[in-house]
């Protein structure tokens, strides 16, 4: 996990937290047992070797990826967000703002100071609400993939590397998300899911900044923009869901989400029997017939591709510390080097981790390293060796670091 994520738990365990964050598992464990009860065992998706297919190669004169900042009176949050696109890994991607007729001074100012220093492009329009604004950055967008992110949300460095990594490895994959760190007026650690039709038609289970390929958005329609619609993310979610799309979760804490004063989801929410039978109106086959939803479930096959890494591969995709990076590479039941030995690693380098297991790393280990790659949660087994070659071709490694012992490069 990276020391964004990191910190981002310590947040979570202030004062009063543990017993909050004990109180919040246990629902949690409440939530899933009765979840199974009424809905089954979530989908487990079917892989057909008849599905493996082709990677589509990407132009290199067009950004893979293509972020959306909608804003509205929230320019005070905004250089937050923009703080985490620069410390991402994966750096081939664009940036455009949209002021959605902000009223506030201070955010106006603030944009416009971006738009002029930092070179960011800057969309004003007459206030459309975040659908009508994520819509209208969108159809501006050169990149395959797009991920809208709130002004007042920000991301982990290794969020944009590691959806693209699902997204990229596996065709049958539409939708890429990790786990929600809140954090502000409320903090806690929300377990979003992968997609499942079912529990979607009672609860928004996915994480808000999502990224999709811009395909799919032409396809359904892009965001809704009714003014009423106070649940876009979830309608929009239910358009994609409808294509046979499949969402993928990374399970550890990417996203961090700001709680903060009366906004638009706590308004939602306030309404949320309102909200949810807007959405059945909008959407009534998807809520009523059975059938047609099961079909939609058999049709989320896995189809992995060939080569992953087609458009992973180039080093200036990616941005590496200036003192290099110390590669600790852990193999299926390899033991940890000692903690005196990871403590003697020289102040200031970058260790990164890269493990071939789901097992708990110690925490010490998770305390001093900057960013942990589970290849178990990214990829599927045939393309690990693929992606530490990658890695090793995409970064400056200039130690690689083993549980014998240390060897320079």
């Amino acid at each position: 996990m990276s020391s964004t994520g990191m910190n981002g738990l310590r947040m979570a365990r202030t004062s009063d937290g543990w017993r909050f964050f004990s109180i919040g598992r246990f629902v949690g464990v409440l939530a899933r047992i009765l979840r199974r009860y009424w809905l089954g065992a979530p989908m487990i998706v079917k892989q057909s070797s008849m599905d493996v297919c082709d990677g589509m190669l990407w132009t290199r004169q067009r950004p893979l990826l293509s972020v959306v900042i909608p804003c509205f009176d929230d320019g005070e949050f905004v250089i937050d967000a923009l703080r985490s696109l620069a410390r991402q890994t994966f750096q081939d991607f664009e940036v455009c703002i949209v002021d959605d007729g902000s009223s506030d001074l201070r955010t106006i100012r603030a944009l416009n100071r971006l738009a002029k220093w930092v070179g960011i492009p800057l969309l004003r329009q007459v206030n459309a609400g975040p659908g009508g604004a994520r819509n209208a950055g969108i159809a501006r967008s050169r990149g395959r993939y797009i991920c809208c992110l709130d002004a007042d949300d920000y991301l982990a460095p290794d969020y944009f590397e590691k959806c693209l990594l699902l997204l990229e490895a596996d065709s049958g994959v539409g939708l890429a998300y990790s786990w929600l760190q809140l954090f502000g007026d409320e903090q806690r650690l929300c377990r979003t899911e992968n997609l499942d039709i079912e529990l979607l038609r009672f609860v928004n289970h996915l994480g808000g900044a999502a990224i999709f390929r811009r395909d799919d958005w032409l396809a359904v329609g892009g965001y809704a923009e009714r003014k009423d619609c106070l649940y876009e993310d979830w309608d929009f979610w239910i358009r994609l869901a409808t294509r046979g799309i499949r969402g993928r979760v990374i399970p550890e804490p990417l996203h961090f989400y700001r709680r903060h004063g009366i906004t638009r989801l706590r308004q939602a929410n306030q309404r949320a029997w309102e909200m949810h039978s807007q959405l059945r109106r909008h959407h009534p086959v998807f809520f009523s017939d059975r059938a047609w939803r099961r079909e939609l479930r058999r049709r989320q096959v896995s189809r992995p591709v060939v080569s992953p890494l087609l458009n992973l591969s180039r080093p200036t995709q990616y941005g590496s510390p200036e003192s290099g990076v110390y590669l600790l590479h852990l193999h299926a039941g390899e033991t940890t080097p000692s903690r005196d030995a990871i403590e003697s690693l020289p102040s200031g380098v970058s260790l990164q981790v890269v493990v071939e297991h789901t097992a708990r790393l110690p925490a010490w280990l998770v305390q001093r390293a900057d960013l942990i790659y589970r290849l178990p949660w990214l990829l599927d087994r045939r393309h690990w060796s693929a992606f530490v070659e990658n890695f090793w071709m995409t970064r400056r490694v200039v130690c690689a670091l083993r549980p014998e012992g240390v060897s320079n490069v």
